[in-house]
């Protein structure tokens, strides 16, 4: 038990002083000592974060494999992980050995196919919203007519009616576009102002060594 509360004491010593003098040094002159040591904790966070990826990648290879090899239920899906892992692999190769034909020169084929299955993969979620927005929508108003349910439905209703192109739409397309620049918006930055201090809380918990995972 002593053991582990030392342990705990000294990791919170380590986090407490690399935090200050992470934060004294983005304020200091470039070329400071202070300056240099930030910069060189910055890349070593960024190699041991380099690192944690590929034993993750390592890991699900390894756990697709095995549930592979025991014939585990959704064992079709570990192929597919498998394969797109190999593909993926010898993109990067061979972006990085630039053999590709003239037509292909200086492309980097492995980002150009990870941007397709992204942007296919938004496309369709994006288009589910639609029904589960009108589903939620129905539920709701089914289930309860409130005034905040009918503001609901409503921002549903004039948000997808505004996109229809149509000159007679045109009142309900300005709306949707002060629905979406205003309340929306002013809606996702309270969302991230709160994600901001909601950071800086607990990074100051951990400088003060008040988080769980440096005490005992």
């Amino acid at each position: 038990m002593r053991r582990h509360r030392l342990i705990n004491f000294l990791a919170t010593i380590i986090v407490i002083s690399t935090g200050i003098v992470t934060l004294i040094g983005l304020v200091s002159p470039q070329g400071s000592t202070t300056a240099n040591m930030t910069e060189f904790l910055i890349q070593l966070v960024s190699v041991v974060a380099a690192v944690a990826v590929l034993v993750g990648v390592l890991n699900l290879v390894s756990v697709h494999l095995d549930r592979f090899v025991r014939v585990e239920h959704g064992w079709p899906y570990s192929i597919v992980v498998l394969l797109t892992t190999l593909v993926v692999i010898a993109l990067r190769i061979l972006d990085r050995a630039d053999i590709w034909p003239d037509d292909l020169e200086g492309e980097q084929v492995s980002v150009r196919a990870f941007e397709s299955v992204v942007v296919s993969l938004e496309s369709a979620l994006a288009a589910l919203v639609l029904f589960f927005l009108v589903y939620a929508a129905y539920r709701l108003m089914r289930r309860r007519v409130t005034g905040w349910h009918v503001v609901f439905s409503a921002a549903v209703l004039i948000a997808l009616v505004g996109w229809i192109p149509s000159d007679s739409m045109a009142a309900l397309t300005d709306l949707r576009e002060w629905l979406i620049r205003v309340p929306a918006s002013a809606g996702a930055r309270g969302i991230l102002i709160g994600v901001g201090l909601a950071t800086v809380t607990v990074g100051v918990r951990v400088l003060m060594g008040q988080d769980r995972s440096f005490r005992s």
